[in-house]
């Protein structure tokens, strides 16, 4: 992902947050030569430092049979928006806001009937922390033992680079942010809500005054 040093994000614990509040990510793979993509929901883990995500596939999708074969990469996306060039002190182009993780690493099968079911309720309990519906947790009798195995494919990517893109508008002067952030506030969808929130939150930062 391109990704200048001015978008470009360390901060280990935001891109956490985005994986985590955003779990619906595409997953990417590549097999002789052509990409093999997924979409599915992915639950993130943070134990100390070390970042790894877990999920599942059905059998009968082929990205199934290639997880192992080489790197795989997981892209989950944070809220966007259009930022129209109106909003600038001097007319210019139009261009979009967005926050977005890329995450990489390798890919190990969650295999045993014990470990298929431990994944399947982490991945419910984390979906269900965001959209509570009150569902209980159960495996139907027909995927009882080992016929859970011939439905799904558990996994778990251990992550080795991840690479957190913020483009919030900060090659900008102050005045253009901040009238940015005016035209955000005359929207009422969730997204451009959201993109004003982490924006306001960057310029606040940016802007406080250093102690030397």
């Amino acid at each position: 992902m391109y990704n200048p040093a001015k978008f470009k994000s360390q901060n280990i614990n935001d891109a956490f947050d985005l994986m985590d509040a955003y779990p619906f990510a595409t997953v990417i793979s590549v097999d002789e030569g052509l990409p093999i993509i997924s979409h599915i929901p992915i639950t993130p883990i943070k134990i100390g430092e070390e970042l790894s995500l877990i999920s599942h596939l059905a059998c009968a999708n082929p990205h199934s049979k290639i997880l192992t074969k080489g790197p795989i990469t997981a892209v989950f996306h944070g809220p966007h928006t259009y930022i129209s060039p109106m909003w600038y002190g001097e007319n210019d182009v139009p261009t979009w806001n967005y926050s977005v993780v890329h995450v990489s690493g390798v890919a190990e099968l969650i295999e045993t009937n014990s470990e298929l079911i431990d994944c399947l309720q982490t991945l419910t309990a984390h979906i269900e922390r965001h959209w509570p519906s009150g569902w209980d947790f159960f495996i139907p009798d027909d995927l009882q033992g080992d016929d859970l195995a011939k439905h799904i494919v558990g996994f778990k990517i251990k992550i080795n680079k991840i690479n957190f893109k913020n483009k919030l508008s900060q090659n900008r002067p102050t005045t253009d942010r901040e009238g940015i952030l005016k035209g955000l506030e005359t929207r009422t969808d969730e997204n451009s809500r959201l993109v004003g929130k982490a924006m306001r939150k960057l310029l606040t930062a940016d802007t406080k005054p250093k102690n030397f």
